[in-house]
């Protein structure tokens, strides 16, 4: 008797998780895709509206992911948590390619597909890149440059340019081509993508060497200013014109937020130069979802639109 209730009791156990396995309900596991920008600010609001909007678009799950700090170091360790958390795909922008190489291989040895958009790594196991062609861009941010120095009746030298962080693919090769065209520079500072320590850099520039022909200045990055360059008052300065001295510099800042073209909008002689992080997000997470999926991502390197506005 006491081995026919064991015997029914186990019958009915295995009954009872039968039926909890028949009546699962769950809905199918959703593929997530983790964007990574480099900063979170409002340079890259229509990048982060691109990435919210893709959950609706595909049916999927999209995080934002920003690193504790703008390093290499930070972006490691958060690209080891998103493969630890179990993500399929990363889209990122690298602040340091050589810094953030072996976390993306590691990445994809794990099983996880990896974009990047804006900063590449072109050396890593990503799939593909899509971003400006910054080449072209830093040949662009020259001659809008020079056509503004012309227009304040200033040559284009004695040049101010300051960036984010000095490994990023990007800013290397914006620089690159902004410097075969103007070679005339006075300082290139680097802020490491901390706007603090860019605005910092741009007031001690512009004081030290205020009894100099400081004619321009370029920003390969906005961060220190994305908020409104008028708030740097050595900034504001430099390109409003005034009786005393005469004519305004000129001033070109890659990316723009609302009060950056504002700003640019008052000035004279200043221009933005402007990217499209919406289609590079979007254009990036529909060929992460197809390189997931082990479908042909088209070409390995996609351009996005640039333009000069004022």
């Amino acid at each position: 008797m006491k081995h026919f209730r064991l015997l029914s009791i186990g019958l009915a156990l295995a009954g009872v998780l039968a039926g909890i396995v028949s009546c699962d309900r769950s809905p199918e596991r959703k593929t997530t895709i983790a964007v990574v920008p480099k900063v979170d600010d409002a340079s890259v609001a229509a990048a982060k509206a691109a990435a919210l909007a893709a959950r609706d678009l595909y049916d999927i799950r999209v995080r934002w992911d920003v690193s504790r700090s703008p390093t290499a170091e930070s972006q490691t360790e958060l690209i080891g948590k998103l493969v630890e958390a179990g993500v399929d795909g990363i889209l990122i922008s690298c602040i340091d390619a050589e810094g953030v190489k072996e976390a993306i291989d590691d990445a994809v040895k794990a099983g996880v597909k990896v974009g990047t958009f804006d900063s590449d790594c072109p050396e890593s196991s990503r799939s593909f890149h899509i971003g400006s062609d910054n080449a072209a861009a830093g040949a662009l941010a020259a001659s809008t440059l020079q056509a503004l120095c012309a227009e304040a009746g200033r040559p284009a030298t004695g040049i101010g340019v300051f960036g984010g962080a000095a490994g990023d693919t990007a800013m290397g090769a914006r620089l690159k081509a902004f410097l075969a065209a103007v070679p005339d520079t006075a300082a290139l500072l680097w802020s490491g993508d901390a706007a603090s320590t860019g605005r910092t850099q741009v007031t001690d520039f512009l004081t030290e060497n205020a009894q100099l022909p400081v004619n321009g200045v370029l920003f390969l990055s906005s961060t220190a200013v994305i908020e409104g360059p008028g708030a740097v008052q050595r900034l504001d300065s430099l390109c409003r014109p005034t009786a005393d001295e005469g004519a305004a510099a000129a001033a070109v800042f890659f990316d723009t937020s609302d009060e950056l073209l504002e700003f640019v909008g008052s000035m004279p002689h200043c221009a933005a130069i402007r990217q499209d992080f919406g289609a590079m997000v979007s254009g990036g997470i529909d060929r992460l979802l197809k390189a997931i999926r082990n479908e042909p991502v088209g070409e390995t390197i996609t351009f996005t639109p640039v333009e000069a506005v004022r």
